[in-house]
């Protein structure tokens, strides 16, 4: 006699969708986890820095800038979702001006609990309509995008890291 195979899906505790394979009765089917889908790429945050256009990409769970309408191609050291600092009380990215020709931002990321804050803060200098990622990454505390950050905090981002 041939046996027949019977599929079963249903959804499973964590809400991830099982599916089972079985030519016995339905109680003994095994169950299959299907693999997640990575996260589709998509934009975090964007601001005009400089007469430049800066974009942050969420890309499979890391932070990628892109400049002007040139695909995504620096990879950053927070991790995803990241944003700009704002300045405090304000809907405007914060910029520091290290002199008349350098300016930076500030990204933050490596998401924490609170909403749009995180655990990594990352700087772009900016000059000469360049973009560089700082050497220097800010760790050890809670970052959140909407607070802003001192001027001596910018002014690590520009500095090289010590050997």
């Amino acid at each position: 006699m041939a046996g027949t195979l019977k599929y079963v899906m249903w959804l499973g505790v964590s809400g991830s969708l099982l599916l089972g394979c079985s030519s016995k009765p339905e109680s003994d089917s095994r169950a299959l986890t299907l693999p997640v889908q990575p996260e589709q790429a998509h934009v975090t945050d964007q601001v005009q820095v400089a007469g430049l256009d800066l974009v942050l990409w969420n890309q499979s769970g890391g932070c990628q800038l892109q400049l002007g309408k040139s695909p995504p191609s620096v990879w950053l050291k927070p991790m995803a979702p990241c944003h700009f600092i704002k300045s405090p009380g304000l809907n405007r990215v914060q910029v520091f001006r290290l002199d008349k020709t350098t300016q930076v931002v500030a990204v933050v990321g490596t998401p924490a609990k609170q909403w749009r804050c995180g655990q990594e803060v990352q700087g772009l200098v900016i000059s000469g309509g360049q973009v560089t990622p700082s050497a220097h990454i800010m760790q050890g505390s809670v970052y959140c995008a909407d607070q802003g950050l001192q001027n001596f905090q910018y002014g690590l981002f520009t500095k090289p890291l010590k050997p």
